[in-house]
């Protein structure tokens, strides 16, 4: 029987921030893991601004710097009638992100949790969990195969477990299934600059767009979102979608048209309703994908589970200190959440819907092509520079109608 301050379940971007804080805290914390790191994932690798900024406040900035991540800084943005706009943001020397693909940032993140201190427990499934007492926990999993079994216990239990959330979902604390979809591959000889990033809301994709991540020395990843309930319907499939784009779509054709796919594509689904999800019970804390916090207007959820796995760290080193571990204390944590997150949520939730209409999409298209202002604020909220209700300005909503 191993024994902890906190168990975190899932060593994912959320999971490994938790880690890492408490570890740097001085907490015993142990990170559960089903899968082996380095493990890729399925994702646009868009890391924006904000989120680097936390990776350097974790000590990642010499990481960054070394590795030397594309951080593109244009926009190529087209609606459903094919019109585009290629737009150019006021500050040309400012990092708007970094395209990092997963498989790099999620062990980076894992290994600061370890060198902080953390343990790390790999190719774990936890299979039950029981209260013991108000400040014990007793989690019981199985190594790969069955051919081990591991019994932990802890006063607290963070879940990061994604969107599936399988292990939060046995504690009651995750309603529904995960509202969008995404599939992705790599692409390797692709053309046009490294600078420009590419989405578009083609019409074969919408509700949803495709995009176009450049990396660096001619490789991009290439994929596609779309909301589960479209891509369940008899006329849609993600892979000949996401293969009618690559081949048909005129800007696509530009850029991928000599370019050849590396390994295979790969789909996954993601969780952007935090109203599906208990996010605090009696001795645990939900982060990142696990609570529904991918951004509904653009399908990033890197920045908000590092954000979330901080505050759960913070909420869960009080807890520690004053020794309480009640929901009624732990509340806390749910209300930063809203506060920090939940309001943004709730706008871009409001926008996915809007944007999901072909004619609005045309219009802010056609609006962003001769009005300067408007495409600045545009490119700012899909890079999360500005928050989405910049687009629910009045002056913004005027120009939108007027197209």
């Amino acid at each position: 029987m191993e024994s902890y301050d906190v168990i975190v379940v899932g060593g994912g971007p959320a999971g490994a921030t938790a880690a890492y804080f408490l570890a740097r805290a001085g907490a015993k914390v142990c990170l559960v893991d089903k899968q082996t790191f380095p493990r890729d994932k399925v994702c646009g690798d868009g890391v924006v601004a904000a989120s680097l900024t936390r990776l350097e406040q974790m000590n990642l900035g010499e990481w960054l710097a070394q590795n030397s991540f594309n951080a593109p800084g244009e926009l190529l943005f087209s609606g459903p009638n094919g019109e585009a706009v290629h737009i150019l943001p006021d500050d040309r020397e400012r990092c708007y992100g970094r395209v990092i693909p997963r498989l790099q940032l999620d062990e980076a993140i894992l290994q600061q949790a370890v060198k902080a201190g953390a343990t790390l427990r790999e190719e774990v499934k936890l299979t039950g969990i029981t209260r013991l007492a108000a400040d014990q926990l007793q989690l019981s999993g199985e190594g790969k195969n069955g051919r081990s079994h591991l019994q932990l216990h802890s006063k607290l239990l963070i879940t990061a477990d994604g969107a599936h959330a399988s292990f939060t979902r046995t504690l009651g604390l995750v309603k529904g299934q995960p509202d969008l979809v995404a599939i992705r591959a790599y692409f390797e000889d692709v053309a046009g600059p490294e600078s420009l990033l590419e989405i578009h809301y083609d019409r074969h994709v919408m509700p949803g767009y495709a995009w176009i991540f450049p990396l660096r020395n001619g490789a991009a990843n290439v994929g596609l979102g779309t909301q589960v309930s479209r891509s369940r319907q008899r006329d849609y499939d993600l892979k000949e979608n996401l293969r009618r784009f690559i081949k048909n779509n005129p800007y696509a054709k530009l850029r991928l048209d000599q370019a050849k796919m590396v390994g295979p594509l790969r789909g996954h689904p993601l969780r952007s309703q935090m109203k599906t999800v208990a996010t605090v019970a009696d001795n645990v804390l939900v982060a990142g994908e696990a609570a529904g916090l991918v951004n509904p207007l653009n399908g990033e959820g890197i920045g908000t589970a590092i954000i979330s796995g901080e505050l759960a760290a913070r909420q869960a080193v009080a807890a520690l200190a004053s020794g309480n571990f009640s929901k009624g204390y732990l509340s806390d944590y749910a209300r930063t959440l809203q506060q920090q997150i939940g309001r943004h949520h709730l706008i871009a939730g409001i926008l996915r819907q809007l944007l999901a209409v072909p004619g609005l999409m045309n219009r802010a298209v056609r609006r962003a092509r001769h009005d300067h202002d408007f495409a600045q604020t545009l490119f700012s909220v899909i890079v999360e520079v500005k928050p989405p209700s910049a687009i629910l300005a009045p002056g913004f909503v005027l120009k939108l109608l007027a197209g």
